[in-house]
């Protein structure tokens, strides 16, 4: 059976490492500046996550619409795909200016108040 008299090797060690003092000091506010920080990431990692839903629920709705389109209104998916590649700059460039949008009002935006609101 276990015989709790015997001290083990590694209680013998961890009585021997907190006998001395580290050979480090931690600063006084260092709690703080860890919660800080650890506020900061969660709020940096909910952002982002928030972010990513709504550009795949937006993606989600866009791929659902072209699907109606083409399905229940007979449109000719040829005419389309060309007129995308016909005008691709305008295309990409509203897309990324619209996920841009997205990014700074759900992310930067937001990010930054919290910031603000820290100091």
């Amino acid at each position: 059976m276990f015989d709790e008299q015997k001290p083990s090797k590694s209680q013998k060690l961890l009585e021997e490492v907190l006998s001395e003092e580290p050979g480090f000091f931690l600063p006084d506010n260092f709690a703080e500046v860890v919660a800080h920080k650890m506020g900061r990431r969660f709020a940096w990692n909910q952002y982002i996550r928030e972010f990513l839903i709504y550009l795949a629920a937006i993606v989600g709705i866009a791929a659902v619409s072209a699907g109606i389109v083409l399905i229940w209104f007979d449109a000719d998916w040829q005419k389309w795909w060309n007129f995308l590649l016909a005008n691709l700059t305008w295309v990409a460039g509203i897309n990324l200016l619209a996920v841009f949008i997205l990014f700074a009002d759900r992310v930067l935006l937001r990010y930054f108040t919290y910031k603000v609101s820290q100091h």
